[in-house]
């Protein structure tokens, strides 16, 4: 059902609302004349072409050609809907909308995605009093005060604890009167046999999940015990992206922007420790590898540069591999610290210090660097060592889009295990060729697929029934 808001109503709120600092949050902008300007985040590019008019307030970017209003940006950034958007910018200043007119069902359905950001809120509050009760609490209380952490980092990043009970949240939900639909829809809680539900996260330690304009998106619990899995995130939900969202962002921003730089860890608690140690410019994975979108979000929003702490074991390679491309095909600059064996960022810091971890980032090398001197630890310089040497970077190499730097590490690559250039290029070079054939014919069959797919919508028989 369609909801009206008087057109008076929206040029109220346009009025109120500034676009530069509502945009801010997302993109970082520099003052450029009257106007202020920074890296388009719906397109990618080098050079900056979007533009922000905060007399006008409007936006435009002169590469991609998107622009408009508070609302419009809202709603291509956010993926959101007019109403959404516009209901989040009131909000925001204060503003009350119209509900005079609108039925009880109309009410509750202003909104879902604010209805379950509201939700959320209340399941932090509900998580921090289990964790602050004098007898639920004192286990994780204990547990978190056993690794370090301090009241202070605890509070800033809002830790809770879920109970090891079946449908506590379940019944918290029915108690405030929350619809079981809209309960479900949080990804809190899971739906068993005859009907009944129970929760999703028990026996852990919960963190909330916020997103740059500081709202809460999910949450993510971690075990007291040996209990498997060790970490358990919220499943995807019409607010929440894993591959969108990344931990920490609403207290990291400020000082990445500052220093132009940011950590990027791949733990809850390697970011507390960061964090508690002064390294406030740190953000971590939520459970899942690297994506472009988490890069484009921290290089159009947040830095020009990162620095990637990955663990010293095949899994730290591994997530290496991963990321190089990532990072060259967004232009961020990336470098990796390697952390001695046996530590990660929580306990390294814990155990050395801000001053033994500023030292360590001094040493920080580039990640195709990274790669290669891995390879070479690993396989050493035989003729067979420098084969698969050449086998594990092809991946990694083949997959960077701008041919001028790949062409740069197939040479820098090709001086340091003394390997003819043109035969690194050329196994490089085939398997650019292939993963291009291969993506051409997938998205062939893609076409076809919906060219039948369609034909079969139209009602049209190839063959007769009769």
């Amino acid at each position: 059902m369609a909801i009206h808001i008087p057109e008076e109503k929206i040029l109220e709120i346009i009025s109120a609302a500034n676009i530069s600092d509502i945009i801010s949050e997302r993109v970082v902008l520099k003052k450029a004349g009257k106007d202020l300007v920074g890296l388009c985040p719906f397109h990618s590019e080098k050079t900056p072409s979007f533009t922000v008019s905060p007399a006008k307030q409007i936006f435009h970017c002169f590469g991609c050609g998107a622009g408009g209003n508070v609302f419009s940006f809202l709603m291509k950034h956010d993926g959101i809907g007019f109403v959404d958007a516009v209901t989040s910018v009131a909000r925001r200043y204060g503003i009350d909308l119209p509900t005079n007119d609108m039925s009880l069902s109309q009410k509750r359905t202003i909104s879902e995605r604010q209805q379950l950001l509201d939700l959320n809120k209340r399941v932090m509050a509900f998580f921090t009093f289990q964790l602050e009760d004098r007898i639920i609490g004192e286990k994780p209380r204990a547990y978190l005060s056993k690794r370090g952490f301090s009241q202070e980092i605890i509070h800033r990043f809002g830790l809770g604890f879920a109970p090891n009970e079946w449908d506590l949240l379940v019944r918290f939900f029915r108690k405030i009167n929350v619809p079981q639909s809209l309960a479900e829809k949080t990804g809190l809680i899971i739906p068993g046999k005859n009907q009944r539900f129970y929760d999703r996260f028990r026996n852990r330690v919960m963190f909330p999940i916020f997103d740059v304009s500081r709202q809460i998106i999910g949450f993510g619990g971690r075990v007291l015990d040996d209990a498997k899995p060790k970490y358990l995130n919220s499943p995807e939900t019409v607010i929440y992206s894993k591959s969108h969202s990344l931990f920490g962002v609403q207290e990291a921003r400020n000082r990445a922007r500052e220093t132009g730089c940011v950590y990027i860890v791949e733990g809850y608690f390697d970011l507390l420790a960061m964090h508690q140690h002064g390294v406030t410019n740190t953000v971590a994975s939520l459970g899942t590898a690297l994506t472009a979108e988490h890069v484009r979000l921290l290089r159009r929003g947040f830095a020009q540069k990162a620095f990637l702490l990955f663990d010293s074991d095949e899994a730290g390679l591994k997530a290496a591999h991963r990321s190089v491309s990532l990072f060259m095909n967004e232009a961020m600059d990336a470098e990796v610290i390697v952390l001695p064996r046996g530590y990660d960022p929580d306990s390294y810091i814990f155990a050395f210090g801000r001053d033994a971890f500023d030292a360590l980032s001094e040493k920080a090398v580039g990640m195709v660097a990274f790669l290669i001197e891995s390879a070479v630890n690993a396989n050493g310089l035989s003729m067979e060592g420098k084969v698969r040497i050449i086998t594990e970077l092809t991946g990694p190499l083949s997959e960077i889009k701008d041919s001028v730097a790949r062409s740069i590490y197939i040479k820098y690559l090709s001086e340091r295990i003394g390997v003819d250039e043109s035969a690194i290029a050329g196994k490089i070079d085939a398997s650019v060729r292939r993963a291009a054939s291969q993506h051409s014919a997938a998205g062939h069959a893609s076409r076809q697929e919906q060219s039948a797919s369609q034909t079969a919508s139209t009602g049209e028989n190839i063959i007769s029934p009769e």
